[in-house]
């Protein structure tokens, strides 16, 4: 599984946390963090950043 899909469906997690009244699902939530760690994973394996170079403040340690 590549990064976009990665993200893709970790966005898609995280739409479904809620359901169509706005009322959290905690359970959904595993799924979302699955995703999160499996992102995560992909990008310290791939040596990127979580988050874009602009993101960090200057002089903050990135």
């Amino acid at each position: 599984m590549d990064l976009n899909h990665l993200l893709y469906q970790h966005q898609r997690a995280m739409m479904r946390s809620r359901d169509a009244a706005g009322v959290l699902n905690p359970g959904a939530f595993g799924l979302v963090r699955h995703y999160q760690t499996r992102i995560d994973r992909f990008q310290a394996l791939m040596g990127v950043s979580s988050r874009p170079a602009w993101c960090t403040p200057i002089g903050a340690a990135s």
